[in-house]
């Protein structure tokens, strides 16, 4: 369930994209990512507005389902224009969510059959990777707090429904608490998958730490000894080495 409106996530996604298209502007394409080894700044924009063109068509032509690669993104040819791209691209979904209710049923990948699994989708993937680039370049901004506790929910909410990801434990359990809003969670791995509570309650490790730094935490942006841990060490190792993003 989101704890934020449609139109909160819809401004949140263009002011991140703004953020990284002003990274973009002084820094270059060929710009070193740390967060995302494989990718340059100019990879991972193209990845982050191809996102935003899916996630338009799919709203836009709700509630049937859209092959992505059916889409024409309107790349650029020249990398040095991906900035700009970026920028007009999560523009046009902003008009798109805008013109949908959020209760609209539209198809989605996640726990969340509406329009509103889909701006509050681009909100959460491009407010982690403004992250990614403003840190490539220097001190980067933490992601707001109530986006970051909104963003550990939409992860567990809809972990079982990647395919790329399969976390299994025996009973393990992992207690996360913010400092910096009301958010606690309580996160089993067990032998069928995650799953996860508000609560407070003993786990086998526990962090704490700003929303945004358990957001990163989580996938695997922020090192454990960063932060303040309690516990078994290891168990937060292993969950890092499982979820990808």
């Amino acid at each position: 369930m989101s704890n934020l409106s449609h139109v909160e996530y819809i401004d949140s996604f263009t002011a991140d994209a703004a953020a990284i298209r002003d990274v973009f502007a002084n820094a270059g394409p060929e710009l070193p990512v740390p967060a995302t080894p494989e990718w340059d700044l100019g990879r991972l924009v193209k990845h982050i507005g191809t996102v935003f063109v899916w996630g338009s068509g799919v709203v836009e032509q709700r509630p049937e389902r859209v092959d992505p690669r059916s889409l024409d993104i309107g790349l650029p040819q020249e990398r040095d224009d991906y900035g700009d791209w970026l920028v007009q691209k999560a523009g046009e979904a902003a008009a798109v969510m805008a013109e949908a209710d959020p209760t609209d049923n539209c198809w989605s990948w996640g726990a969340d059959s509406h329009a509103l699994f889909w701006s509050r989708r681009l909100a959460h993937e491009i407010s982690v990777h403004r992250w990614d680039v403003q840190s490539a370049v220097g001190s980067p901004e933490p992601i707001n707090a109530a986006l970051a506790c909104d963003g550990l929910d939409e992860i567990l909410e809809n972990l079982a429904f990647r395919p790329d990801t399969d976390i299994r434990g025996v009973g393990e359990r992992l207690h996360l608490h913010a400092t910096d809003c009301e958010g606690e969670w309580l996160i089993t791995v067990g032998v069928e998958g995650v799953e996860f509570k508000h609560e407070h309650d003993k786990g086998d490790v526990a962090a704490r730490a700003t929303a945004s730094d358990l957001l990163l935490l989580i996938l695997g942006r922020v090192v454990p000894s960063s932060i303040e841990i309690f516990g078994d060490v290891d168990q937060i190792d292993k969950w890092q080495e499982r979820l990808k993003f």
